[in-house]
Formats: C-alpha cells, structure tokens, sequence
C-alpha cells in the first residue's frame, strides 16, 4: 500500500479520484462522495474516509478508468458499495485484478439483467453446494443490489459471483478456503471410489455436504464405545465399500482440519454416504 499524504490529480467523478504521492507514484482511490469538490491539487488522505479501495498497479488503473468511461457513477457506486460488503464478511479486501475483474463482471451482469439478455451456468448447483458459504455471500450481494437498483441478477449471476470470491479466499488463508477445499476433495473422493459422478441436486448430496460441514465444525470424539465398533463390524461386512470410503473420509476431515474424531463418525457418514450412492443410482 502506497502511503500518503497525497495530491489530486484529478476527480473522475464524485466516487474516483486520482491522486498522486510524495513519490509521484499515482494512485486511483475508490469511495462514497470521496471525489465530491476535489479539484487538482487538493490534498487528499484516505484515511479521512470509511470504505475506500486503491488502485495502484498501472494495468488495473488503465482498466478501471476505461470502465468509468463507459459505466454511470451511480452503477458504479453500488458495485464498489458491493464489494465492500464482502470485504467486511471475507476479512480482507480483494486483491487488484480480482476488485476489477469483480467490478467489470457486475457491471455487464446489470446490463445483461436491464437488456432482459439470458444466460446460462451450467456449473450452478455444484457451485452451490461445494461453496455454500461463499454461495450466500454472492446471494447478499445480489439482494443488496436489487434494493438499490431494483434489478434481480437470475442465479447463474449469483454462480459466477460466487466464483469470483471463491477465487479471493482460494488465494488468502481464510478458514473458508480450505473447508471448501476439503468439500471437493471429499466429492471427488467418493466419485472415484464409487465409480460414479454424484448429481449435486440430490437432497441427500445435500445433507451429506452440510454433514460433512458439521464434523469439522462440531467434531465428536467418542473412541472406547463398545456399541460403535460392533455396528461398525456389521456395515463393514455388509458394505464394505461405503465402509472403507466413509473410514478414509474421516481420515481426510481429520488431517485438513487438525481434529480427532471417534467411530460414531465413520457410522454417520457410511448413512449418509450410503444413501446418496443409493439415490445416485436410482437417478
């Protein structure tokens, strides 16, 4: 981060201002009314303001500026206002390419929403389950903009959104990411094992997902309990595929998320996963 005090260069409208350091190294700052009255050569220091976003590399700068062009102050406001509100739920703020990539993305999806133009994600519902957490996010961030615009982004919006944040925590080291990382690894795990691609609309891919969550939210430990290592002998020989995946599973929750967990475990996830192979093969 470029440090202050600063100089304006130029007010790009009553939300961007581009101003300059004691360095001469130019900065484009991002905030509600920061630019209302600035005039070239004013001094300017960001921390005077609440939620302000800075642009320094020059690529994104050229970009963002283009996009000021083309898009209203007003469009703009509410989609810096956006990414703010992620910025308060992630802890972090977005890095440069992805504030743009971000910024751009909202602003072709208001124009696609105004100009009635339809689109399509077919990755929606895996997105949705394997990022759910991130996934609400999005959905928050498309109710705040339909309560400033009146515009309902459809939910394939709400998919790529999703991505786009997604694509911040992956690159932080936020608890976020590596649940979600966990979650892929498990799906994928189980698809292998079992020889099959799991329907992500299923309920019960679902409730296991949202099961898996809880084990590493909530972990339980009950190692020593006769009655679990007698029904665990059952399953294990009346399936021992799903035995030996759900097993492996708990294995894998317990190095990712540094936790112990007991073999009433392994008994909720054979149920859980049993019955989503089940349901798999029924479809």
């Amino acid at each position: 981060m470029v440090q202050g005090p600063f100089t304006v260069q130029k007010a790009l409208n009553n939300n961007v201002v581009i101003a300059q350091s004691d360095h001469n190294q130019e900065v484009i700052f991002i905030g509600k009314g920061i630019g209302f009255g600035m005039k070239n050569g004013d001094y300017f220091e960001s921390t005077t303001y609440d939620k302000v976003y800075s642009l320094v590399d020059e690529q994104e700068q050229e970009k963002y500026i283009r996009l000021v062009t083309k898009e209203t102050e007003e469009t703009l406001l509410i989609i810096h206002e956006s990414i703010e509100k992620i910025h308060e739920v992630i802890g972090f703020q977005l890095g440069e390419q992805l504030h743009f990539a971000l910024t751009q993305h909202l602003a072709l999806a208001l124009q696609r929403t105004r100009d009635r133009t339809e689109i399509q994600n077919p990755f929606l519902t895996e997105t949705k389950w394997l990022y759910y957490d991130t996934y609400q996010i999005a959905e928050s961030v498309v109710a705040f903009i339909h309560d400033k615009t009146g515009l309902r982004l459809p939910g394939a919006e709400v998919g790529f959104i999703t991505l786009h944040i997604q694509s911040a925590i992956r690159d932080s080291h936020s608890s976020l990411n590596k649940e979600s990382d966990l979650l892929v690894r498990c799906v994928r795990y189980i698809e292998e094992k079992a020889e099959v691609k799991l329907s992500h609309d299923l309920v019960s891919f679902r409730r296991l997902i949202h099961h898996i969550k809880q084990i590493m939210k909530e972990p339980v430990n009950d190692e020593g309990s006769k009655f679990n290592e007698e029904v665990i002998l059952m399953l294990k020989e009346n399936n021992p595929l799903c035995y030996n995946i759900s097993r492996n599973l708990v294995r894998m929750i317990e190095k990712s998320a540094r936790v112990s967990l007991g073999s009433s475990e392994v008994i909720h996830l054979m149920i859980y996963v049993q019955t989503v192979l089940d349901k798999q093969n029924k479809t």
